[in-house]
């Protein structure tokens, strides 16, 4: 089995994503893992238009990307200013992070087409 895709983001069909194998972790600090056709992969890309849109104000946007194939749940985070995971970073980095988050975030609306790229995870048994 190769590890060469794991860290890189992998164009992918809504449909590919959705089928994805889900490995349970060894211990609950190892993140979930999946895989397709055996090869594990933890970042994907897909191109789609937004179908479905929920904002939860410096918090997250909830959104869903459909490429005809399926629709795809993503999550874009907005809590930056208020994580314990960024408060150990540079406030200014932090800033500027959380910034282009919101930009990015008022760019997201329904109809729009968009390219999605991120880490797949899995969240209340959906990925």
């Amino acid at each position: 089995m190769s590890n060469q895709l794991y860290n890189t983001h992998v164009k992918l069909l809504a449909f590919d994503l959705l089928s994805l194998t889900q490995t349970p972790s060894p211990s609950s600090s190892d993140p979930i893992s999946f895989s397709r056709r055996g090869t594990p992969l933890s970042r994907a890309e897909t191109l789609g238009t937004v179908t479905s849109r929920e904002l939860k104000p410096h918090k997250f946007l909830k959104f869903t990307v459909d490429d005809g194939t399926g629709c795809v749940p993503c999550v874009l985070w907005l809590n930056h200013l208020s994580s314990p995971y960024f408060s150990r970073r540079n406030p200014a980095d932090v800033r500027l992070i959380a910034d282009l988050a919101e930009y990015q975030a008022s760019e997201v609306k329904l109809g729009v087409l968009v390219r999605v790229r991120g880490r797949i995870t899995a969240y209340r048994e959906d990925r």
